[in-house]
């Protein structure tokens, strides 16, 4: 089982990912770019039970967005997102927060393997990785 250790940018809160994630992509839905206020969020998912909190717990901040059922989890200290929840309770965690704590190096097995939710999308991309309309199981967006 792989696992992955992964800290906040002041190291005040810790986390590990274990097992595999149920997500790696980018995301363009609209959700995703309201509570992450960004075009596109390339992220990885984890079930509630694969993301423990092994330091800092209490230094973490929950923000409900208003609408949407979803959260974004914070440090409190440096404001360095950990995580966000979404509608079915995964635990969303940026790339960039991974790479962070692989000195500045994605692992390539948590590299995105497609776009996904591409007809919401803002910004179109150009790369060799399929995108998908909805989730993983919709069809291809073609142009």
């Amino acid at each position: 089982m792989s696992t992955y250790n992964l800290h906040c940018a002041c190291n005040t809160v810790e986390l590990t990912l274990s097992g595999e994630p149920k997500v790696k992509a980018y995301c363009h839905c609209i959700d995703c770019r309201e509570l992450m206020n960004t075009p596109f969020a390339p992220v990885t998912a984890w079930t509630e039970e694969s993301v423990s909190i092994t330091k800092g717990e209490e230094s973490i901040t929950a923000y409900q967005h208003p609408t949407l059922r979803m959260r974004k989890y914070f440090c409190s200290s440096c404001g360095e997102v950990l995580f966000n929840s979404n509608c079915v309770d995964w635990r969303v965690v940026p790339q960039l927060l991974i790479a962070k704590s692989y000195d500045n190096q994605l692992p390539e097995e948590l590299a995105s393997t497609a776009h996904i939710f591409y007809e919401q999308r803002i910004v179109s991309v150009s790369d060799d990785l399929p995108k998908h309309t909805r989730g993983f199981s919709s069809p291809v967006f073609e142009e």
